[in-house]
């Protein structure tokens, strides 16, 4: 396979002045709109999430400086560094606008290495992240005291049900719009699955490093490994013929919402392989914490998103396995919680086996961690997207694009480093 010329490392990709989106004014925005959004009713929305917090300040690289804060229950703006702050961000006007508009998360940010830390690191960013996306595009703050899932007969509903094939659609169809993920056992047959498995381990044995094909790692020993396989239906027609499957068509169309197959955009059909095990202490680059699929950014542009992972392998807990935030989807999650606090959220994961499938929304929080044992575990995924993401992202073209060496997608830790030196 001979590298592409096509998805390379592209920091402008998607941004506001690249899609012609209205310019912000930096400083208009902190004097006159945001104060007033928060002067009618924003402020009650948020400010229970960052009561206590110390105050966040953005800077531009020419010393516009405003500061976030809360007090006396009441999130107000002020002009300039407070002493306060634990967290001050150095950011350019333009990036700016493109984290307002949520074409920037705060990772595609640091990604971008587009922003600099004056005081504080990028780990303190969580702390008024949720507050700042609400203030911003109005999204609502996950909060998992008042959450309240209900099953069509508004009895409260069970995070972790699972279902057969031939049950209700409209239970399924409610549970994935509701909960944000579904499974479902036996989806594919045995025969399908091995042909599938087969197809992935030849594309696996193919792919060559420093291609838009493949991510790879490094285990403890050194040796590579890929863990990521994408745009595989570029490259098997067997590949191709999922996005057309009539399982994987009717799993989608239970989300009900207006998405197309990516194919040649946004990474495509690709597969997670989960082959390093517990023996080969992985590098965290390999590891998928905490996000959402739009977790770079991007999601006017690709939101909203179906991915139909179909299982090749068991997952159980001798393996990796997928974990859920119930309830997230369309909501602004924390995603940066010490271990001892995530006890009390409504974390769900399943045992599967080959043939199983599982769906999730693109917008709500999950996870796969490091293998808790040694077995493997390898998922296909069918990414269905936002329209719109077809139309202005170039063949080949994603968000993903603004991380530099994108085959090997350096770790969070190592980019936070690196930008904090």
């Amino acid at each position: 396979m001979t590298e592409t010329k096509f998805g390379q490392h592209n920091v402008l990709v998607g941004t506001a002045r690249s899609l012609g989106m209205p310019p912000l004014d930096f400083k208009a925005m902190h004097e006159i709109v945001l104060p007033q959004r928060l002067r009618r009713g924003v402020s009650d929305r948020i400010a229970w999430d960052v009561a206590g917090a110390p105050p966040i300040t953005f800077q531009t690289p020419e010393g516009v400086a405003f500061s976030y804060l809360c007090e006396d229950g009441r999130v107000r703006i002020v002009p300039g560094v407070l002493e306060e702050a634990t967290l001050v961000i150095e950011i350019p006007a333009d990036s700016w606008t493109d984290y307002f508009y949520e074409l920037r998360s705060r990772f595609g940010l640091l990604y971008s290495q587009v922003v600099r830390f004056i005081r504080g690191g990028f780990a303190l960013w969580d702390v008024w992240e949720p507050a700042l996306r609400c203030l911003y595009s109005g999204t609502p703050i996950y909060d998992p005291r008042t959450l309240d899932l209900r099953d069509l007969d508004e009895s409260p509903l069970d995070i972790r049900k699972s279902f057969d094939r031939d049950d209700d659609p409209r239970l399924i169809s409610h549970f994935l719009r509701t909960a944000g993920y579904v499974h479902m056992r036996g989806a594919f047959g045995r025969d399908e699955i091995a042909r599938l498995s087969d197809e992935v381990d030849r594309l696996r044995d193919r792919a060559v490093e420093g291609t838009r094909f493949s991510r790879w790692a490094s285990d403890s020993k050194g040796e590579k490994k890929v863990w990521d396989l994408q745009y595989m239906a570029l490259q098997s027609p067997m590949m191709k013929d999922l996005d057309a499957h009539a399982m994987v068509k009717y799993l989608t169309g239970l989300a009900k919402e207006n998405v197309v197959p990516s194919v040649d955009r946004d990474n495509g059909t690709h597969a997670i392989l989960r082959e390093f095990t517990k023996a080969t202490d992985v590098g965290s680059n390999y590891m998928l914490d905490w996000h959402r699929d739009c977790g770079i950014g991007g999601c006017p542009v690709t939101c909203p998103r179906v991915h139909v992972g179909i299982q090749l392998d068991a997952a159980t807990p001798d393996s990796s396995q997928l974990f859920f935030l119930s309830g997230s989807a369309g909501r602004i999650a924390h995603d940066r919680f010490p271990e001892d606090q995530w006890g009390d959220k409504p974390i769900v994961t399943y045992e599967t086996e080959p043939g199983d499938v599982t769906v999730h929304l693109g917008c709500m929080l999950h996870a796969a961690p490091k293998p808790t044992g040694t077995h493997r575990r390898r998922t296909i995924y069918t990414r269905w997207v936002n329209p719109r993401g077809r139309e202005i992202l170039g063949y080949m073209g994603s968000i993903d694009q603004l991380i530099p060496n994108i085959d090997q997608m350096p770790s969070v830790t190592k980019m936070a480093a690196t930008v904090e030196a």
